[in-house]
């Protein structure tokens, strides 16, 4: 660790009155394990892109909270030619998030919720701006709608995390069918998985994600009364696996293919 990032440390530490001899055991409690490691995410996914995508063509930033709408943007892709900003929102799998099917094909579930419940007053504040029924933004209080951004990134990392009874931490603890999944979508033997899971990042448009009759994707909130066309996203969107190819078949690609998804907001 450098001497910079040695002096940020214990400049935070001294700003927020942590004990530095404790921010380990800090950073670990299971409280507040969850909310760093999806903020983290957002960088891991921001350095990807900037490793990814042409710099000349496309610029990635951190995006700041956006208070009128009620969330935050994680990162902002500009496209240096036109101007055109992209808005990714960065979600991990659920932990134990992998589902094997006898057909052969797979799912992992992304979670995709709001971190902030939207209460009373906010609903009231935001449904006429939203062009929603009060009622209806109620029941879906905790969901996101395809305008709120344009793209999701998620690593299927997390699928693999359990939590340990006796510790309550978040532990890398793969079972065998689901190694065997990481083995055949990495199709490299000697691969470490873990890395290969991690750096497994996919992205899928707000609008693919959203309950509709479009998608064919069903809200499954009890007192929604427009199951089939909504028009939210699901707190549990899929991946779904191929049995043969290992590629998603629901409008998910992998970072290596993620430009020409980018692009599709560039000319539409």
């Amino acid at each position: 660790m450098s001497d910079t990032w040695r002096q940020k440390i214990a400049d935070y530490c001294t700003k927020y009155n942590i004990p530095v001899l404790y921010l380990p055991e800090t950073l670990y409690e299971p409280k507040v394990l969850p909310m760093i490691r999806g903020k983290a995410f957002e960088y891991s996914v921001m350095l990807a892109l900037q490793k990814i995508l042409p710099q000349n063509e496309w610029k990635i930033t951190k995006a700041s909270i956006n208070e009128e709408l009620g969330h935050d943007t994680d990162l902002k892709i500009i496209h240096k030619r036109t101007g055109k900003v992209i808005r990714v929102e960065c979600k991990l799998a659920r932990k134990e998030g992998l589902r094997s099917y006898k057909d052969g094909h797979s799912e992992v579930i992304v979670k995709c919720m709001r971190s902030r419940t939207l209460g009373a007053a906010k609903v009231k504040e935001l449904a006429p701006k939203l062009g929603i029924a009060e009622n209806v933004l109620s029941i879906h209080n905790d969901q996101y709608l395809p305008a709120d951004f344009d793209v999701v990134a998620t690593s299927i990392g997390n699928a693999f995390y359990r939590t340990d009874k006796k510790t309550g931490l978040y532990e890398w603890t793969p079972k065998k069918t689901e190694e065997d999944f990481l083995q055949k979508l990495s199709a490299k033997e000697r691969e470490n998985v873990k890395d290969f899971a991690f750096n497994s990042i996919y992205f899928a448009r707000a609008k693919d994600l959203a309950v509709s009759t479009n998608t064919g994707i069903t809200c499954v909130r009890r007192q929604c009364k427009n199951k089939t066309n909504c028009g939210f996203i699901p707190d549990n969107p899929l991946i779904r696996f191929d049995a043969k190819t290992m590629m998603p078949t629901n409008g998910w690609v992998p970072i290596e293919k993620c430009k020409a998804l980018f692009k599709r907001f560039v000319v539409s």
